[in-house]
Parts: C-alpha cells; sequence; structure tokens
C-alpha cells in the first residue's frame, strides 16, 4: 500500500462510519416525527368524532325519528345479488349448443368471469358512520322484518364501506332505498348503504375499508337524514351487530352525556 493510502483509508472508513450514523439519526427522526403526526391526526380525529356523537346524544330524540319510511324493494335488491353471483356481466348462458335465426349453430357464450373478491373475506369490519345514533334496530318492526340498521346523523356526513370490496350497484333504481350502494366483499357477504344524499363510487368500482363511498341523505323512504344499513350472506339479512365492532366511541360520547346531565340536575 502505498503512504497516502495508508493514510487516507482510515479517515475514509471514519467518514464513512460518520455518514451512516447521520443517515440512521435522519431516518430515525423522520420516522419520529411520522409517528407522532399519526398518533396527532388519529387523536384529533377521535376527539371530533366524540364531540360529534356527544351533539347526536344531545339531539337523540330528535334523531331517533330518522329511519325508513316504508319498504324496500326486496325483488330488486336479490336480482342485484344474484346477478353479482354469477359474475361480471350479467346472467350465464346455458350450456350446449345454439341455433341462431339463421339455422347455423352458434358457439356457446362463455360464462362471465367471477368478481375480483376472496372465496371468504377474512379481514375486520367497521361502522359505516364515524358518529351516529341507531334509529331503528334489526329485527321485528311494524309487523314486518327490518333487515338493517338505521344510524341517523345530520345530512352530508361521510358514509364509509366497512371493509374492502367491488361495487355491484350504485343508483337510485331500486323502490324505497333512495340513492344506494351496494359492495360485495367475498362470495357471499355484501353491505347495502341506502338513502345517502350523493354517491362517491359507480358499479365495477374496487372500493378499500374506511374509503367514501357516499354523503348520508334522506332520499327514497325515509323521515329523515340516515343511512339504512345492511349486511347480507348470500340472501339472507344478518344483524350488523352480531359482526361489527362494539363502537367505543359511542359509549364514550354516551357516559359524557349522562355526566354532564347529572351536573345539571345537581346544580
Amino acid at each position: 500500500m502505498r503512504h497516502w493510502q495508508r493514510i487516507l483509508a482510515p479517515a475514509m472508513v471514519i467518514t464513512v462510519a460518520n455518514c451512516a450514523s447521520l443517515n440512521d439519526n435522519k431516518v430515525y427522526q423522520q420516522t419520529r416525527d411520522f409517528s407522532v403526526k399519526t398518533a396527532t391526526t388519529v387523536a384529533d380525529a377521535t376527539s371530533k368524532t366524540v364531540e360529534k356523537m356527544k351533539h347526536y346524544m344531545a339531539e337523540k330524540d330528535v334523531l331517533m325519528t330518522f329511519h325508513d319510511a316504508g319498504e324496500h324493494s326486496e325483488t330488486a335488491l336479490l336480482g342485484v345479488l344474484h346477478q353479482a353471483r354469477l359474475g361480471k356481466g350479467g346472467t350465464a348462458a346455458p350450456s350446449g349448443k345454439n341455433a341462431s335465426p339463421g339455422g347455423q349453430t352458434a358457439k356457446p357464450k362463455q360464462p362471465p368471469a367471477p368478481l375480483p373478491v376472496p372465496e371468504q373475506y377474512a379481514g375486520s369490519l367497521r361502522w359505516p358512520l364515524d358518529a351516529y345514533i341507531v334509529s331503528s334496530e334489526y329485527g321485528e318492526r311494524w309487523g314486518k322484518m327490518h333487515k338493517g340498521l338505521d344510524l341517523a346523523a345530520d345530512a352530508g356526513e361521510p358514509v364509509y364501506a366497512i371493509a374492502s370490496g367491488e361495487v355491484i350497484y350504485a343508483g337510485d333504481g331500486m323502490r324505497g332505498y333512495g340513492n344506494v350502494v351496494i359492495v360485495q366483499h367475498d362470495r357471499q357477504m355484501t353491505s347495502l348503504y341506502a338513502h345517502n344524499s350523493a354517491l362517491k363510487v359507480h358499479k365495477g368500482d374496487h372500493v378499500s375499508q374506511g374509503m367514501q363511498i357516499a354523503l348520508l341523505g334522506n332520499t327514497g323512504h325515509s323521515t329523515g337524514p340516515h343511512v339504512h344499513f345492511e349486511i347480507r350472506e348470500g340472501d339472507t339479512p344478518v344483524n350488523p351487530r352480531t359482526v361489527l365492532p362494539k363502537s367505543n366511541v359511542a359509549e364514550a360520547a354516551e357516559k359524557g352525556a349522562q355526566v354532564r346531565v347529572a351536573e345539571h340536575s345537581a346544580q
């Protein structure tokens, strides 16, 4: 090794080591800043949701009057679900040879491609609204079966997809539902969001969990701003409360409202 090489080599090692240390510190600082910013954003969003829930608890008597005003078209809904399960493009053609009007044998049509959803959804679920009042529960109502939950809130509240999936319907052509979105999550599970003031997705769109798909409204058969929300396994409606997580925000807001009422009564 030449004399100048022997002198420079240790210096180069020290310089490289210092650069690595500076880079590590920079990455650490960036990671820390991102974590702090994310935590702050989440905390702010949670705080806003709690405050909104407190507002809704104070207006609960009014919000409880916002629900479905009549029947929804079960026939139209089942038609959409059946078509989606057959695959994109509609009804699959029967197998075998088909005679064309000219007497020639037509080639059998290829069945439509299946929806790009998993066989069975394995992730978690979330509520379609961050803040709401359940104005009508799943089950027997007015002598008939209510096949979902009615979630009342201010008009214009964002409505979110409860899980990732494929939009199989987005429109206002189903009697009673108003502006409605239906999302297919796996081969059997779907979620439905009705009475919206505006839709943010189109049929065929892929949505991720928590993506805004609509704005809450009062369209269709409705007495006031709310979302009629359903979950189905195949054709069968499921009580959303049995599969959705418990809402800690709603509980916190309700406790806060109860504390304020107690304090007011004591004064």
